[in-house]
């Protein structure tokens, strides 16, 4: 059940996306992390079309996000990476090495990546209900199809999967960017907690000062915009404010 680090011939593949056939040509430009299921760019070209304007489901941080479907069916979602030079290459290898080796039903799965010459794609699991915000501010009409037993088990289940990355990994990863948009919905209203980009690792009993702030305003706790001093604190003050806006049904801002 577990990833397989694929070798540079990419012969060892224990993933529950198979890689497609005829996928076996010339390797990236730039070698592979060393962990996972390694795309070819071609792969996910053709399972978005083309990165096609109508296969965009979501935009934001450093990329694109588009629904794509594999040759065996599976749907997925590729994150493109914009700025794929200096951070934004080493937030994409944050993102792999460390969010490649969560598992947990709270949080959204990485299954691979793409590193191909300029490109720099991740690869995630499809959740095919939405995002949170969309339930509490989209066009639903007048009531809002989300029961007060609905918005429990959001709230319970975004706090699992919250308190897994701070506390269920070491070094724990503080999101640093909580909101309504990066809570994922499934079918069965269960909550999926996305987008690591910027995601950072922290040591055990330490913080992290960073001059440049990240987070979405109206959710950034004041003394990590103030200080950029960094700890997971951060993020349960963005819950915070995550749980008022699902109880009132208000935007943060």
């Amino acid at each position: 059940s577990g990833l397989s680090a694929t070798t540079s011939g990419g012969s060892e593949r224990d993933l529950a996306t198979p890689r497609s056939a005829g996928s076996g040509a010339a390797g990236p430009e730039v070698s592979h992390l060393g962990w996972g299921h390694w795309f070819t760019l071609r792969e996910l070209e053709k399972a978005t079309d083309g990165l096609a304007e109508e296969n965009v489901i979501g935009e934001g941080g450093y990329g694109i996000v588009y629904r794509g479907t594999l040759q065996d069916s599976t749907i997925i979602a590729v994150k493109n990476l914009l700025n794929n030079r200096g951070q934004a290459e080493k937030e994409f290898k944050v993102e792999v090495e460390t969010i490649g080796r969560v598992r947990h039903k709270n949080l959204v799965r990485l299954l691979g990546y793409c590193v191909e010459g300029a490109y720099r794609m991740l690869v995630y699991e499809y959740v095919d209900n939405g995002n949170l915000d969309q339930w509490l501010h989209g066009e639903i009409g007048e009531e809002s199809p989300l029961t007060w037993d609905m918005r429990m088990n959001i709230i319970i289940g975004t706090a699992k999967g919250l308190a897994y990355l701070h506390e269920g990994l070491e070094p724990k990863v503080v999101h640093r960017d909580v909101k309504s948009s990066n809570i994922l919905i499934d079918k069965q209203w269960n909550a999926k907690v996305s987008d690591f980009g910027l995601a950072k690792l922290l040591c055990s009993e330490e913080s992290y000062v960073t001059t440049r702030v990240m987070g979405t305003f109206g959710y950034v706790a004041p003394e990590y915009a103030s200080t950029g001093m960094l700890t997971e604190r951060s993020d349960v003050y963005s819950f915070g404010v995550l749980l008022m806006e699902i109880i009132t049904g208000r935007s943060p801002v």
